[in-house]
Formats: C-alpha cells, structure tokens, sequence
C-alpha cells in the first residue's frame, strides 16, 4: 500500500490516479494527521508526502511513520527545496527527497525501487532477529544415536577458542543441515548475534555479489543508495550460505579474500571493513567433483572443508517413527487437531517409505495427514498419509550397443540414492550413448525434476538443460 499526502487536491489526485493506473494500491490524505492514524491501523509500504502540510509538517510526519515501522520507505516531495530541509530528510531516514514539479517517471521508479529496498530490509531484519520455537528445533534434531554423534561434534566445534574457522555442512535435501547449523550458532554464540541464512542457488546470477558483499551508491545502474550486505549484516554472527556449490566462480574468489582477509569491500567501493562473521556452508553436491569439473575453486573448497560436520539422512538414522511421532504433535497443536498418536499401519508406512526429502517431506506429510484427518481422530490411520512403500529395487535403465544387439552387449545404469553405477558388458559401449542413459536414469529417479536431477549429478542447470536438449529427453523445467 502506497499513502500520498498532499493538500493540493489536484496534485493529490493526479498522483493517486497515475499510480492506480501503473497497478499501485494507492491511498490519498490532504493532511498528516489522518495519514498517520491511518498508518497506525494499516502500515503502508510506501509514504509520499509534501514537506508543507497544514498543522504537523511533512518530515514530521516522516520522523513519526518511520517510529511506527523503520523498514516504511519514505519520500519527500517539496516545492521549495533547501539544504538543511534536504539534510534533516535524509538523517530521519527519508528515501528520496523529490523536486515540484513532480516528474511522474522519476516517482514510479522511486517507488519500485523503494518497494523492493523494504522487501529486502524487512527480510534482513526477520533474518537477524527472528525468532526459534526450541522445542520444535530440539526435536527435529532427535535422539538417534547418529543425531547424538552429530551433537558431540557441534559441541567440540562451538568449544574451539580464537578466530571462529568455516564449517561445511553436507547432507541430503531436508536432512536438516539449517537445523544443525542454528545448533552449532546458539552453542557458540546464543542468541545474542545475528543468524543470517541465504540460499545461494536462489540469488540471480548478476546480484550475488551485491546480496554477499553489499555495493556503494552508484556501484550500478539501480544501486541509488550504499548497501550493506549480508557478510557486513552478519558481523559478530553467523552467515550460513546454503547451496554453496552454486556461487559464480568470481564471487567464490572474493569469499575466498574475505576468509583471509576478515575485511569486507562492497561493490563499487574503494575502502574494505573489518568484519568478524562466522561462515558455515552447506551443500547436498559432491564439492571434489564439481572442483574436478571446474566449477568449483579448489582453494576455496579445501578453507571451507578444513571442518566438516556429516548430517545422515531419515534413512541412516533409523528414528522415522519417533520423528513422525513428534512432528504430528507438533502439527496437531497448531492446527488445532485430536490427532494424538500414530496407528501401527501408519508407522508401518512410515518405516516403508523412502524419505528421499527426509526430515522436510517427513514434517509435510505430518502436516498433510492432520489436516486431512475426520474431526475426533485421535489414532493416525495408515490411509490419510498416501505414502508409496520403497522400491525393492533401485531404478534401473538399459542401453543397447548399436553395433550388435543382445544381453550380452547391453549396458545397464543403475540409479540409487547413493549415487549412479554403470555396468558395462563385455564389448564395451559408445561414450554417448552411456551418457544418454545416465541423464534419462537419473531423471527417472528425480521424476524429471532438472533442479533435483542438476544437484542428483552435481551439474550446473545450464549444463543439464544443454545435455537434455542434446540427447532429445523429457524434463520438468518447473
């Protein structure tokens, strides 16, 4: 929501109609006061407002909306522009401060700007401050004796003195790598220091840099103000960088530096920071082959493995029903549920089910199940999960040598959730076409999922889509 404030009607109109018309929900006051009750009922995202107002001012009216929600994107507008006015906008935290005759361009693009600068602060801040359900977090860590192993290693790393060293932190998807790694935050630092999480394979390529490492005023066509980024945010704290084998190649050379260095220098500045963020990665690849492959630094890999911590898979655990258990308690209180225990055929679905999303498809399907349980269930029957049982065997694709046909000649590539095994007969088989059934294999296994399959082969996405396009085969691009 967008508030304008001007007590010239025909400004005033003109401003809400040509936001309107651009999309914008828009909301028009002629003066402070009513903005600002309404604000305290309905905070807007955005805040026009004229600097000469009847009765309390305009940068007044900035000053207390910026009280009631510091992430508020405020603009000024002003018909007699002054220095020191300019200089008190920009200290009270005004975003832009804009000239009468209003350029009706200039404002729409302040305003998208100004949208996605609030989008971005308020999720720093929910980021740095937000807060942890303890007793959900402890029980997802569990009481395996492999989630006991993984506990005494936090703890033997939280106990390590001076400088704190990287960690990388490998697992399948949904094994709970950002658990453990909030595990091994709080047992070092509590929650005094910030705790800051990206997922590096969701950063678009051109921005990563900016989003790590922050950038000056100007570093960049839309960079309209200095920036801090999340290593600076992190300071004192820890960064978690999920998915960290999908970093370009030129921002794992300047996360390098910074593990060096300590110091931090934003894009497009001349001078660096010293800053003293912890940094735990995590990744669900092979970083050796992607290292191999060329699109992973060795120097890099080899400061961030220096420590690792292994976090098992639902399967290597052994806990299935226990976690189930605790994750349908969970989920029935929010929801407001009976539903109290498991039935024995549920568990017995439980326990022949895969879990190839683990502890995350694990709590989903709780979640799922509650919602779907009659009104009064008190005991989860097996039905309402709808989990397919393990295949006995994995899933497994032939290819036949083009130059003589029979058993004999056929090569067979064998899918399973440790990886992909290829047997190759007697005489051998051409290198395309082995690589051909791998891809398909592999995207029989992922459902034809590229994202899954790209991380299943440890390949980029570019490269998957080039070999699928290659060899003619079917994909879900979703």
């Amino acid at each position: 929501m967008i508030f304008v404030v001007e007590d010239d009607p025909l400004l005033r109109r003109s401003l809400v109609e040509f936001l309107t018309i651009k999309g914008q929900p828009v909301e028009g006051f002629d003066a402070a006061e009513p903005a600002l009750e309404a604000a305290r009922h309905n905070l807007p995202d955005v805040v026009i407002s004229d600097v000469q107002l009847p009765g309390m001012g305009g940068l007044e009216l900035l000053e207390a909306l910026g009280a009631l929600d510091p992430t508020m994107v405020r603009v000024a507008v002003t018909a007699h522009a002054s220095l020191p006015a300019a200089v008190r906008a920009i200290r009270g935290g005004v975003y832009d401060y804009l000239e009468k005759p209003v350029q009706l361009d200039r404002l729409l693009l302040v305003v998208e700007r100004a949208a996605k600068e609030r989008q971005a602060r308020r999720e720093l801040d929910w980021q740095r401050n937000r807060g942890r359900n303890t007793g959900l977090a402890q029980a997802l860590l569990g009481t395996s004796p492999a989630m006991d192993s993984v506990r005494q290693q936090v703890a033997m790393l939280a106990s390590l003195q001076g400088e704190p060293p990287p960690v990388l932190i490998m697992g399948e998807t949904g094994a709970g790598k950002g658990l453990v790694s909030r595990l091994l935050h709080d047992a070092r630092l509590g929650d005094r220091k910030p705790f800051i999480e990206v997922n590096c394979a969701a950063l678009p390529t051109h921005l990563v840099e900016g989003e790590l490492f922050g950038n000056e005023k100007s570093a960049y066509t839309d960079a309209r103000s200095a920036r801090t980024g999340l290593v600076e945010a992190a300071d004192g704290g820890t960064l978690l960088l999920d998915e960290i084998g999908e970093l370009p190649l030129d921002v794992q050379a300047k996360l390098l530096q910074f593990l060096e260095s300590r110091q931090v220098r934003r894009v497009g500045g001349v001078r660096t920071r010293p800053v003293q963020t912890t940094i735990l990665s995590a990744t669900n690849v092979s970083l050796p082959s992607a290292v191999a492959a060329g699109r992973f630094r060795a120097d890099l890999y080899h400061r961030l493995a220096a420590l690792t911590l292994d976090v098992p898979s639902l399967r290597q655990r052994g806990d299935a029903v226990e976690m189930a258990q605790l994750l349908l308690r969970d989920a029935a209180v929010r929801y407001r549920k009976d539903v109290l225990s498991l039935s024995v055929p549920a568990q017995q679905a439980i326990l022949a089910h895969a879990w190839p999303g683990n502890l995350r498809e694990l709590r989903f399907a709780m979640e799922r199940a509650v919602l779907l349980s009659p009104a009064g269930t008190t005991q989860l029957p097996a039905s309402v999960l709808a989990l397919a049982a393990h295949p006995e065997h994995p899933a497994t694709t032939t290819v036949t040598h083009p130059a003589s046909a029979g058993p004999a000649s056929s090569a067979h590539v064998v899918v399973t959730p440790s990886g992909v095994r290829v047997e190759l007969p007697p005489g051998g088989a051409p290198l395309e076409e082995l690589e051909r059934a791998v891809l398909k294999a592999a995207l029989e296994a992922n459902a034809g999922n590229v994202v899954q399959t790209a991380r299943y082969l440890a390949l980029s996405r570019d490269t998957l889509r080039y070999r699928v396009k290659k060899f003619g085969l079917e994909v879900d691009d979703g």
